[in-house]
């Protein structure tokens, strides 16, 4: 009988080897961090067209600044979701 193709048990598991479902908590820590990172984002893209808006008297740099930080947020957390899965990131 070929053991090569049958998956570990429990007990001879290697904790590096383990696949991203088997751990609840680091399940919650991703979406935690995707959380604040998405909401890091938004913050400092509407922060920053606030000021240019004060600075240049204009009402639509506050967008911009929203659309600029959820394109930021979008690309942090894709690296973030690669780095906590095993991706390498170049």
């Amino acid at each position: 009988m070929d053991r090569s193709n049958k998956q570990p048990s429990e007990e001879n598991r290697k904790p590096s080897e383990s696949s991203f479902g088997d751990d609840p908590w680091r399940a919650m820590g991703l979406v935690g961090a995707v959380g604040v990172d998405l909401a890091v984002c938004l913050g400092a893209g509407y922060w920053l067209g606030n000021k240019a808006d004060k600075v240049s008297g204009t009402e639509y740099y506050s967008i911009i600044g929203l659309v600029a930080g959820l394109a930021v947020g979008v690309i942090t957390i894709y690296f973030l979701i690669r780095t906590f899965v095993g991706g390498k990131t170049k």
